[in-house]
């Protein structure tokens, strides 16, 4: 039987160790050796990290092409055709939908070491809290939009979609917060190793809630105002781009992740 090569078995070992390292990981490196703590690089930085996770492969530049776009395609149709302050509505949901995608591609799949992954985290949430911002200020100007013109509330299956993503990312976002944050975490889980356990649900739940933020704005491709207001190949570049993306997220999907293991 041939004999590996040197330090091959090690090598394999520690890539195993990171692997199964949970995304919550804040202690060192299980894999790593007192030598290797002692000779670690310096941490890397949030341009590394995104440039060395969400680009990487086909899935990875399908996604960023598919949002980039999606997004400069409405912010013409917007340019084009302002509605006052209707505008800041899709404008702000665009930047919301961007974002929140960014900070899932981020982090799948998972980045590699673990000090890439506290960064990842890091960086994960400065894009999903701007993000909540942008989505609650997006619809908070529909809301107002429609009060001060009489018009009625939820009744188009876009604006019912709206909803329930609205409901799907703060429950999210404070299920996330809750499992992050230590003091969070003694007081609803009484210890970090159970919330930890759950992080899979997170994630479960954060795939959810991506169907339903690039569904909402398809849906909304059918409204009255875009529909007068866009050409058709315009509609289908927004369609297609978010589309795209959203298929190019979910190949990224690692089910061993979500308590799927590989055999």
């Amino acid at each position: 039987m041939p004999v590996p090569p040197a330090g091959a078995t090690q090598t394999a070992n520690h890539i195993d160790a990171v692997e199964d390292t949970p995304l919550l990981h804040d202690s060192r490196d299980p894999a790593e050796t007192d030598t290797d703590r002692m000779v670690q690089p310096p941490n890397p930085s949030a341009v590394e990290v995104i440039a060395g996770n969400s680009f990487t492969g086909p899935t990875g530049w399908a996604a960023q092409v598919g949002l980039v776009v999606a997004t400069v395609v409405l912010w013409r149709v917007l340019w084009v055709h302002p509605a006052g302050l209707f505008t800041y509505h899709p404008a702000l949901q665009s930047l919301a939908a961007l974002g929140f995608l960014e900070g899932i591609l981020l982090l799948q799949p998972q980045p590699a070491s673990a000090q890439r992954k506290r960064k990842g985290l890091q960086i994960h949430q400065v894009f999903q809290y701007a993000s909540l911002v942008a989505i609650v200020g997006g619809a908070a100007v529909i809301i107002y939009n429609k009060a001060i013109h009489g018009a009625k509330h939820f009744t188009s299956w876009h604006a019912i979609s709206g909803l329930i993503t609205l409901g799907l990312i703060f429950t999210q976002i404070i299920f996330g917060a809750v499992i992050v944050y230590t003091p969070l975490q003694t007081t609803f889980f009484k210890s970090e190793t159970a919330a930890k356990q759950l992080w899979k649900y997170h994630r479960m739940s954060g795939y959810l809630t991506l169907t339903f933020l690039t569904l909402t704005p398809l849906l909304a491709l059918a409204s009255d105002w875009v529909r007068n207001n866009s050409t058709a190949v315009e509609r289908g570049l927004i369609g297609g781009g978010l589309g795209v993306a959203a298929v190019a997220a979910f190949a990224r999907v690692q089910t061993s992740k979500l308590g799927f293991k590989r055999r």
